[in-house]
């Protein structure tokens, strides 16, 4: 008997996580032709025939969601890269702009990961739960230690820990360049004008070229103070 209520407990939670998934699935394919500001909890539910009422079963903010979405995205990203710097480590070839051309191609390939990026900080993560802010930070600090450690055996300059400072100096600079990228509509057609283009900027070529200068800045930095000691 005992053994029958924990196999229906099972398929239960099985059958829960299914619709998680589904509704995080449903809330990123809308996202891919949305913004953020325009797509609700209902049309997510909408699209899955569900009542709205259930989507917050699962969720409790529309930010809690969203956050979700990222850590998901989040994944395969550092998935991806983290593949990447194992075969540049393993090949020997350490250089500069091959390590920003992995990581801007794998940023490139993900825009909506990068749009979720550039608001984690001042929307995602201000509406919601302790326990969900907490195991998202753990997430990401766990990310940023190990491909951080990728990064310091690909660039022999950093030392140990300055790996998961420089991402978290490259996150810095995609929310600051994609917020400049993406300008809101009546601030797009103010830069038609001429004289204000030099305020209309590519996220892909400024942040490779961001990444790059603060790269070979610290590797002159670092030659300067082993010559001095």
């Amino acid at each position: 008997m005992e053994n029958h209520k924990r196999q229906r407990r099972a398929v239960r939670d099985e059958q829960k996580e299914e619709r998680r998934q589904a509704i995080i699935d449903k809330a990123w394919q809308l996202f891919q032709s949305r913004t953020y500001e325009s797509l609700t909890m209902a049309n997510v539910a909408d699209a899955l025939q569900l009542a709205k009422g259930t989507v917050y079963l699962y969720f409790k903010t529309k930010e809690e969601l969203f956050l979700a979405i990222e850590q998901q995205q989040l994944e395969t990203f550092f998935t991806e890269v983290d593949a990447g710097l194992s075969d540049v480590r393993d090949s020997g070839m350490r250089d500069i702009p091959e390590i920003v051309e992995l990581v801007c191609e794998a940023l490139e390939q993900r825009p909506g990961l990068t749009r979720l990026l550039a608001i984690l900080h001042t929307i995602l993560e201000r509406n919601i739960e302790l326990e969900t802010a907490t195991q998202f930070k753990y997430m990401l600090k766990a990310h940023f230690e190990y491909t951080g450690s990728l990064l310091e055996a690909c660039l022999p300059f950093l030392r140990d820990g300055e790996g998961a400072h420089l991402l978290l100096q490259s996150h810095a600079l995609v929310i600051g360049l994609w917020s400049l990228a993406d300008p809101a509509p009546i601030i797009r057609e103010v830069l038609q004008q001429p004289d204000l283009q030099m305020f209309e900027i590519q996220f892909a070529s400024e942040f490779s070229q961001a990444l790059q200068a603060l790269l070979y800045g610290l590797e002159r930095a670092r030659t300067r103070q082993e010559k001095e000691t």
